[in-house]
């Protein structure tokens, strides 16, 4: 709906330069985002117009209030308010389509050795290269959704398995899985042996984790060593040199010892866990 409202109005700006954002077209492909580019970059200018407008009327009312004796003023910053609002609205709409598929693409290469051991195991098994992802799909994750798409298009949309395989290629964020993905269509084009490919791609892959594994452990020593420096050894050296500094000076040090302890540390804790969540090669 709002789509359709946003095409209305900005439909004849847009259209003419549709063509300079491959980029944008791209990254729509790979997210999953289900818009054409200029539906969604329509989409973005609307949404920059409403929030500049919401921001400049509420903006001014509330400037207004608190500069009661420079209204001409309060009516400036609020309009400078809205305009950089607007900007920002704008740029994260743009780029989100990006961030949403990068994270998608760290999913699937995380789950990646996994699934293509998976599928090794299958092809073994004897059963056709199409029930092979027929069984990948019964997984959980990114990898088993696109499995069920890749198996869907060959048996009710009657594709071939190579056309199929392409398709997902092209549209899937991770490079790792769209090479994957080529050479099993060229093995099925060529007649060659998907077992065999399966099984290579499965050692190439799990020593890549190893390594990546042999990498965060060594990560979690250096973050380690970091967090124990700075966090819990600077933690008890400032609480001390605080205690020693409070007959001295007219600082409220109890309440700094408080909002360390029970605040920044925990928070700075936190922060760290989620450090090591995100640099960690595991699904």
């Amino acid at each position: 709906m709002i789509e359709k409202i946003a095409c209305r109005i900005f439909g004849k700006i847009v259209n003419p330069y549709v063509d300079y954002f491959e980029n944008l077209k791209a990254n729509l492909r790979k997210s999953g985002i289900k818009a054409s580019v200029d539906e969604y970059f329509c989409s973005i200018l609307f949404y920059a117009v409403i929030a500049l407008v919401l921001v400049m009327i509420f903006g001014a009312i509330f400037f207004s209030m608190i500069m009661t004796e420079q209204v001409a003023y309060s009516y400036t910053l609020a309009i400078i308010t809205g305009l950089v609002t607007a900007v920002l609205v704008f740029i994260f709409g743009y780029y989100y389509p990006s961030i949403k598929a990068s994270g998608i693409q760290n999913q699937i290469d995380k789950s990646l050795p996994f699934a293509v051991f998976h599928m090794s195991t299958s092809a073994s098994s004897g059963v056709s290269a199409t029930e092979v992802f027929a069984m990948l799909s019964m997984r959980k994750g990114i990898i088993a959704e696109e499995a069920k798409r890749i198996y869907m298009n060959v048996r009710t949309m009657g594709m071939s398995l190579s056309d199929a395989l392409q398709r997902a290629a092209l549209r899937t964020p991770s490079m790792a899985f769209a090479d994957l993905l080529w050479g099993m269509s060229s093995i099925v084009t060529t007649g060659g042996s998907i077992e065999k490919y399966l099984t290579n791609k499965t050692d190439t892959f799990m020593s890549h984790y190893r390594r990546s594994l042999n990498d965060y452990a060594k990560a979690i020593s250096l973050y380690t060593e970091i967090y124990i420096t700075l966090i819990i050894v600077g933690s008890l050296l400032f609480i001390v040199l605080l205690a020693i500094m409070s007959p001295i000076s007219n600082v409220d040090v109890l309440f700094l010892q408080t909002f360390l302890v029970f605040f920044m540390i925990p928070l700075v804790s936190m922060g760290f866990m989620v450090l090591l969540k995100g640099i960690s090669p595991m699904e």
